[in-house]
């Protein structure tokens, strides 16, 4: 095995193991929160020592980040299986904000790490955070873009739709840190689409 394939294996090792440490400290993340807890107190969860921790994570805000950025790879699989299988425009809309919505387990936990990260990242905005949160706002834009666009195609809703994408996506985001009732987040996409085939109408 020549020098390069080692330190390639050997870097897929340690993100591998990054990640398994990160997972193991979810459950105390979600029960004391980010501020209550201590290097020593994630490292005891992970079953690893403090001095090993620092191996793989500079501090408390680089081992959430990996955690969110964990759990958002599971949500994206499962977000893309229900895009590609579902035709109704209103349920791809749904589909996509179901961090806001959904209520199977997963999901929660995801909802509440998502909270932790959100803190960190307004009182302690990072470079990589900041890049990290705007690639995801960006990926999310984008795949709502093209459902307006293909349903624009369809003669389903009028273009005017596409102009409301960014503040879709700041109403969403309000509704998450503000902890809005579903059946308020329900009720905002119910009137988006009267609103959207009332304009269709009306060209």
């Amino acid at each position: 095995m020549v020098k390069k394939e080692i330190i390639i294996l050997s870097l897929e090792k340690k993100h591998e193991k990054r990640k398994i440490i990160a997972q193991s400290t979810c459950k105390l993340f979600i029960e004391k929160g980010y501020s209550n807890i201590t290097i020593s107190e994630l490292a005891r969860v992970a079953g690893i020592g403090k001095g090993t921790i620092y191996e793989y994570f500079t501090n408390k805000e680089d081992i959430i980040f990996e955690l969110m950025a964990t759990l958002q790879d599971e949500y994206d699989l499962k977000l893309y299986k229900k895009l590609t299988t579902t035709e109704s425009l209103k349920e791809k809309v749904v589909f996509l904000f179901d961090i806001f919505l959904g209520t199977d387990e997963k999901v929660k936990t995801q909802r509440l790490i998502y909270k932790e990260f959100l803190s960190i990242y307004i009182h302690k905005k990072t470079t990589e955070m900041n890049k990290y949160n705007q690639n995801m706002m960006d990926k999310y834009k984008d795949i709502l873009e093209n459902m307006f666009k293909e349903a624009i195609k369809k003669n389903e809703i009028s273009e005017i739709a596409l102009v409301f994408i960014p503040s879709i996506f700041a109403t969403f985001q309000g509704f998450f840190i503000m902890d809005e009732e579903k059946t308020v987040i329900y009720d905002y996409i119910e009137n988006l689409f009267k609103l959207f085939e009332l304009k269709k109408e009306l060209e």
